[in-house]
Formats: structure tokens, sequence, C-alpha cells
């Protein structure tokens, strides 16, 4: 589907979902796209990054959004196209990057209230700056969520805390990468294109990158103390794992030395000490508890 809104007088915004081959031929013949970067801007799986087509002066951003629909074992973040062609800025989504359609309206009505839209640079910047603070949310609400496990274990040491943590790991493995990926493009599209931008310009991208580099900080940090924790805690639970199977080994040696007397005894040998005696069953029940007490004096040594 493309629907079309005017940015200024010599450009329009193209929204792209999923676009249709009949759609794809319009694309090529009224706005400039390529069929190689189109390939690239649709497909779901591209990696951060900026590709360019110089002879069609065609320029293709890669850039990762975090989805906050995501399903719990879906990754969180996704790739949106942005092109910049001669007059038109292209925007290519999906199912699950749709909401970004959204986001850019509503910035288009803001920018169109304050005056007209010079160029391609000015429209997309605070686009850009947007989707990169759009990820700070989900990483404050993982060090959240990595707080109140962490107080939840110094009352109670529970299994299932392991499972959070892995959750909680495996989404900032998608958010951090693709931050990465995000620094790096806009560093790159900055190398690139700061000749061509004005002072403004260049002040607008610098935020834009700030901003992206500390949504990485964040992730790196919260990443590396939820790490940290849940390997201080599955150390906690190997030691308590210890400690237990320790105490079982002291249990079972010590309920194993009664039946070792009892057989002894229950073999009717008449030459055996107190067998024959009025008292040989108080007998046995001492012989048993004192060799009972002296395993435990070993086994408590061995604890500690």
């Amino acid at each position: 589907m493309l629907s079309s809104v005017k940015i200024n007088a010599r450009g329009h915004w193209v929204s792209v979902f999923e676009p249709l081959p009949r759609e794809r031929q319009d694309l090529y013949n009224k706005y400039e796209v390529t069929p190689a970067l189109l390939d690239y801007a649709i497909d779901p799986y591209e990696k951060a990054r900026v590709e360019i087509d110089r002879d069609a002066g065609v320029t293709l951003l890669i850039f990762d959004v975090y989805v906050p629909t995501h399903k719990l074992s879906a990754p969180q973040t996704a790739p949106i196209g942005i092109m910049l062609t001669k007059n038109n800025v292209l925007t290519f989504t999906n199912a699950q990057t749709n909401f970004v359609n959204g986001l850019i309206a509503e910035h288009l009505r803001k920018m169109k209230a304050r005056g007209a839209i010079a160029d391609q640079i000015d429209f997309i910047l605070p686009i850009l700056y947007t989707l990169s603070t759009n990820y700070f949310q989900p990483i404050r609400r993982a060090d959240i969520q990595r707080q109140q496990i962490q107080r939840s274990l110094e009352e109670r040491t529970e299994r299932k805390a392991i499972s959070e943590f892995l959750e909680i790991e495996t989404g900032l493995v998608y958010i951090l990468t693709s931050l990465q990926g995000n620094v790096s493009l806009l560093q790159e599209f900055q190398r690139r294109f700061a000749t061509q931008m004005s002072q403004d310009q260049q002040d607008e991208l610098d935020d834009v990158i700030i901003e992206a580099q500390q949504g990485l900080e964040m992730a790196q940090m919260t990443s590396d103390v939820s790490a940290r924790v849940s390997d201080a805690y599955s150390k906690v639970l190997d030691s308590n794992l210890n400690q237990t199977m320790k105490l079982l080994t002291i249990f079972s040696i010590l309920v194993s030395i009664p039946p070792i007397v009892s057989g002894f005894y229950g073999q009717n040998v008449k030459t055996l000490p107190f067998a024959n005696g009025d008292w040989a069953w108080q007998i046995t029940l001492i012989i048993t508890i004192i060799l009972m007490a002296i395993s435990l004096i070993f086994m408590r040594r061995w604890w500690k």
C-alpha cells in the first residue's frame, strides 16, 4: 500500500507498506526508486546501515526501531527503510513496524504548523531523534524489573528468577545490537553528508547521535548489571545445592549404621559380645548410638 503526503513544493513523503507488484512499478516510475534499493528497504531481516546509489542520487537508511507490541518470544526490534530521493522521502514498513507511520504523520503535522519544511534532512532528523529516544523506556523498564527480581531474591531464593533474568537479557541483546547498528549508521550518515548540511542540521544530527549513544550506554550498563546479578544468583543456587547434597550424604551415612549393627547381631552368632546377655538389645542400641555419634563428629568436621 502506498500513501503520499506533500512535504513542500518540491517533494512528498511516501509511506510504503508491503508493496504489491503493481505498486512496485509505481515506485520505480513515479518516485525515483531503484529495484536494488527497494529490495533492501522491504527486507525484514536487513541490518542497520547506509546504502547509496550515486547514479540515481538515492540514499537508503536501514534504521532499527523498538517494537512496543512485540510478542514475548519475538525480537524486540525491527528495521525500517528511509529512502531519500531527489525530491521525495519514502518510508518502508511492515505489519510489525507500521506504528512508525503514525509517529511520522504526527511529526509532519507539527513541523507544518511551525512553518515550511526546507528540505528532506529537516524532515527526517526529528523522526530519527524520536525513534532513538524510544529505546529509553524499555531499557529503564528492564532495569526496574531487574531491581524487583533482585529485591525478591534477598527475601527468598526461587528458580523462576533464572527464566526472568533470561527474558531480560534476551531483550537487551536485541536492543544492544540494534543501537550499535543505529549509532554506526548515524555516524556514517554524518560522515557522508555533513558537508551538504547547514549548521543547524549538523547540530540536530549531533543530538540524534548523542541520544543513540546514550541509549547504547544505558542498555550496556543494564545488560552488564543483569548478567552479573544473574551469575551471582546462579552461584547461590549452586552453593545451596552443594549444601543440600552434603546434608543428604551425612544423613545417608548415619542411617546406614543401625542396619549394620542389627545385621551382625541378627545372625544369631553366639560368640558376639553381649549377644546372650539379658541386656543385649539395649547394648546394641548403645553401640549404634556411639557409632552414629562418632560418625557425626567426623561429618561435622568435613562439613566445615
